[in-house]
C-alpha cells in the first residue's frame, strides 16, 4: 500500500472529525448513549444505573469492577448497578462502558478483517492496565485509578483506525499495509477520541506520552514501567536488572521493586482484567 493511499485515508478521517467527531464503527448504542450522558451536567446515578441495567452484560461488568481488588478495599460485595456506580465513580465507569463496547467488536461480522488485531490491542491494553494500577499503588502522589484508565485507553487510536479500515475496500487485500498506516497515525486519533469521550487532560497526555520517547508526568512513567513488566514478565530476574537503568522506573523510585512480588499481586488483581477484558 502506498504512502499516498495512507494520506488519503487519514485525510478522510480528518474531514469526518471536523464534521462531527470520531466514532468507532459498530459501537453498541447503549455504550454511545452512556458516554454522552456522562458528559451532561444533569447526569444522576439512578439514571445511569437504569441505562446500565438495560444491558445485562454491561451490568455484570460494572458490578464485577466494583467488586474487584482495585475498588472493593475489603468492603461488602455489591450486587446492584446503582451501588456499583457509586463505588467506582463516573470516571472509572466510563472505562468499563468502553471496555464493554470494545469486547462487542470482536463479535461483529462486519469487522472480520480486523477482529484479530482489535482483540490483540484490547487484550494487551487490559493487561497493561492491571500492571499500571498495581505499580501506581506503590508510588506516592500518582493517581492509581488514572494509571489504570490511561493504560486501558492508550490503544484506542489503533482500534479506531482498524475499524474504519474494515469498511474501506482498498484495505481488504493489504492488511500489512494497514498495520503500517495505523502505526503512523494512531496517536493523533487517540488524542482526539479521548478528548471527545470526556477523559481528563492528565489521562489524555499520559496515554499519548506512553507512545513517545519521553514523558513529562508520573502517569506516563507508570505506563512505561508497566509495559516493561508486561514484556518481560517471564524473566523476573532479568526484569529486576532492567529496572535499575530504566529511566521511568528511576524517576518513580521503583528500582527497588521485587518483580516476583509485583507479578503475584497482578495475578491477585485479575478481577480487574475480568471486568475489562
Amino acid at each position: 500500500m502506498t504512502e499516498k493511499r495512507g494520506v488519503a485515508f487519514v485525510n478522510k478521517l480528518v474531514r469526518d472529525m471536523a464534521q462531527g467527531g470520531l466514532e468507532i464503527a459498530c459501537f453498541p448504542e447503549v455504550a454511545t448513549k452512556l458516554v454522552r450522558s456522562l458528559d451532561s451536567d444533569f447526569v444522576t446515578v439512578p439514571s445511569i444505573a437504569r441505562m446500565i441495567e438495560s444491558e445485562p452484560a454491561l451490568s455484570v461488568r460494572v458490578i464485577g469492577m466494583a467488586n474487584s481488588a482495585a475498588f472493593q478495599g475489603g468492603g461488602r460485595a455489591i450486587t446492584d448497578a446503582r451501588s456499583a456506580v457509586v463505588r467506582i465513580g463516573l470516571r472509572s465507569l466510563r472505562a468499563v462502558i468502553l471496555a464493554f463496547a470494545m469486547s462487542s467488536l470482536r463479535d461483529r461480522r462486519e469487522l472480520k478483517l480486523v477482529q484479530a488485531r482489535v482483540g490483540e490491542v484490547w487484550q494487551r491494553s487490559v493487561t497493561l492496565a492491571t500492571f499500571s494500577h498495581v505499580l501506581a499503588m506503590r508510588v506516592r502522589g500518582v493517581d492509581s485509578e488514572g494509571a489504570l484508565l490511561g493504560a486501558l485507553m492508550q490503544g484506542v487510536g489503533r482500534i479506531f483506525l482498524f475499524t474504519e479500515a474494515a469498511f474501506d475496500k482498498e484495505f481488504r487485500d493489504d492488511v500489512e499495509g494497514l498495520d503500517d498506516i495505523v502505526e503512523q497515525w494512531h496517536v493523533g486519533a487517540l488524542g482526539k477520541i479521548l478528548e471527545q469521550w470526556g477523559f481528563g487532560t492528565n489521562i489524555i497526555e499520559a496515554a499519548i506520552e506512553f507512545h513517545g520517547d519521553g514523558s513529562r508526568s508520573g502517569l506516563a512513567d507508570v505506563l512505561k514501567t508497566a509495559q516493561l513488566f508486561l514484556d518481560h514478565q517471564q524473566d523476573p530476574d532479568g526484569l529486576k536488572l532492567r529496572l535499575q537503568d530504566f529511566q521511568p522506573a528511576v524517576r518513580l523510585g521503583l528500582t527497588h521493586l521485587e518483580p516476583k512480588e509485583v507479578l503475584e499481586t497482578v495475578k491477585k488483581d485479575a478481577s480487574v482484567g475480568t471486568a475489562l477484558g
